[in-house]
């Protein structure tokens, strides 16, 4: 197959048909049309934007996937219905069992599916904790299941259509590291084998740059990505990029195709089995943004650019219905942001690298904690306190060992940082309260109290490190509690974060099958949905780390099969 857009452009008010046209190119876009093709369907999949990917290859990679294959060969085992129990306890009484039924029982097939059709490969994340240890049916170990990294070179002349990663899934200079490269990287300069492991990455990604525009070996959600895209290619998907929906075909009763701007002109696409809406959800859109997400002018979104709602839009004009409220609208990121001399923004999620290690504490504009900083959801405390914006503060010896936002350990970028005042610092921490407009004294009490309770390894205010999830965001060697150390030796510096997301969860009411439903409960013939499009299971309080891929994944597989046993 050549390369996505290598067909010849259409004639204005040409139609051409296919079995099943695919809108979006994430997890779910590519899953769904990778699975129907398999199936012996003929498969469109348009995407509005210049690169292959979505939201996929900007993530973690990672999928929640209970009672998989992959685990119970590591020797993890699940009780039958404890991952059920789970779900329900966390999520509470708006979840969809339906939806959940349909989850639990296709999510192993599909990781089982992928593995054994495609070039899709996952490996159990051992060590990661679901995000509840109240619930009954929580687990330690086991559901989290992780991409291998990949060879982009294995895309050939498509490596340059795959969306690049998020700038903090990169070494300095442009590396990608995964989740097996973060303690070397923090550790570089004090052990030799942490020190040869990332000389080793350096040179292959030297090697890469000669021959292409980016380094080759790719980790987490871009190798996710990147695994997918070359799924869709061996079963003979057709691609088109730069194909925005324009709006759907409503005939005789049901979808049965799509319009499509491509190269300027409106083609019509008839699809004789139906159409998967997984157009990437709204974070792009400021309009729904102001309706759904609070605080929107402070937001910062991490969404690609033309995840702006359309597939939402479109079902909705035909009759398809939201799923009601959900616990919030969207996956909650914390994000600072660097505005650079050319007037673009440059934004840093705040993951895993920094706010959650020893030594470093979010502060209000009061100078006053709130929240644990540990936790996986930092922006519902930030919401809920009105700590918008807020700041996280560090020492010296932290920024040098962990780095803070896009200043990377060691201090990589430090001094350019403050330069361009992303960075603020001081000697004191009066004067750097001063510089972040927090009372002086407010400040003072609240690291001395911090110091104090890091002393001890005991946050009585917010309970950072008493659940195993934070143990993640902490750093494991350090003790008595990974995640609490002390905030003491100036300089000073601080950070401004704002509310952020990396995916929406409202979305549309779908059954078992992943069809749209309208007003009346009933499917709308020929239209499915899939990924954000489709209104999230967990309604917005997510059980552990990958749960949001693994819906697009997992109800992608589903459409697919919908489609290709439909007559």
């Amino acid at each position: 197959m050549g390369p996505p857009d290598a067909a010849s452009p259409q004639a204005a008010g040409e139609t051409i048909s296919t079995d099943v046209v695919v809108v979006g190119s994430g997890g779910a876009g590519l899953t769904a049309a990778t699975v129907a093709a398999r199936h012996g369907l003929n498969v469109l999949l348009i995407e509005k934007t210049g690169y292959f990917g979505g939201t996929t290859a900007l993530s973690g990679g990672g999928i929640w996937v209970p009672g998989s294959s992959l685990a119970m060969q590591a020797g993890i085992h699940e009780a039958p219905g404890m991952a059920s129990r789970y779900v329900h306890e966390v999520v509470g009484p708006t979840l969809r069992p339906d939806l959940l039924e349909a989850f639990l029982e296709a999510a192993p097939r599909m990781v089982d599916y992928l593995h054994s059709h495609t070039a899709t490969r996952f490996a159990v994340q051992r060590g990661f904790a679901d995000w509840h240890p109240q619930a009954t049916g929580f687990s330690r170990d086991g559901r989290l299941l992780c991409p291998l990294e990949y060879d982009g070179r294995e895309l050939g002349s498509h490596f340059g259509l795959l969306r690049p990663p998020l700038a903090e899934f990169n070494a300095p200079g442009g590396l990608m590291i995964g989740l097996g490269d973060m303690g070397h990287a923090a550790n570089i300069t004090r052990s030799f084998a942490s020190f040869r492991h990332m000389a080793r990455l350096a040179l292959r990604y030297g090697v890469d740059r000669l021959r292409h525009p980016r380094g080759t070996r790719l980790t987490m959600g871009n190798a996710l990505a990147a695994r997918l895209l070359r799924s869709a290619l061996d079963a003979q998907v057709t691609l088109w990029r730069h194909a925005p929906m324009q709006r759907l075909l409503f005939e005789q009763g049901r979808v049965s195709g799509v319009v499509v701007i491509r190269d300027g002109v409106a083609v019509t696409v008839r699809a004789r089995r139906g159409v998967v809406l997984s157009s990437g959800g709204f974070s792009a859109n400021p309009q729904m943004r102001r309706q759904y997400i609070p605080y929107p002018e402070h937001h910062i979104s991490l969404v690609p650019e033309g995840n702006t709602g359309d597939g939402l839009n479109t079902a909705l004009a035909l009759g398809g219905q939201f799923d009601g409220d959900n616990l919030s609208n969207a996956g909650w990121v914390v994000v600072s942001v660097l505005r650079k001399d050319d007037g673009t923004l440059q934004k840093f999620p705040h993951l895993f690298l920094d706010r959650g290690k020893p030594g470093c504490i979010a502060v209000n504009a009061q100078g006053r904690r709130f929240g644990n900083e540990s936790a996986t959801n930092l922006v519902e405390p930030m919401h809920r306190t009105g700590s918008v914006p807020a700041h996280l503060i560090c020492d010296h010896a932290f920024i040098r060992r962990y780095g803070l936002g896009l200043v990377r350990p060691g201090g990589w970028g430090l001094r350019r940082l403050i330069a361009a005042g992303y960075v603020i610092t001081a000697p004191t921490l009066e004067g750097l309260a001063g510089r972040i407009g927090a009372p002086p004294q407010a400040l003072t009490a609240t690291v001395e109290r911090f110091n104090a309770q890091a002393a001890c390894g005991v946050d009585d205010d917010f309970q950072r490190g008493a659940a195993p999830a934070d143990h993640f965001m902490g750093d494991s060697a350090h003790q008595p509690n990974p995640c609490l150390g002390p905030v003491r030796s100036g300089p000073f510096y601080a950070v401004q974060i704002h509310p952020g997301d990396s995916t929406t969860t409202v979305g549309l009411r779908v059954d078992m099958r992943a069809r749209v439903l309208d007003a009346q409960g009933a499917a709308i013939p020929g239209l499915h949905a899939a990924g954000l499009d489709m209104n999230s299971l967990w309604r917005g309080r997510a059980p552990g780390n990958g749960a949001n891929n693994t819906l697009g994944l997992t109800f992608g597989f589903i459409a697919a099969q919908t489609l290709a046993q439909a007559e």
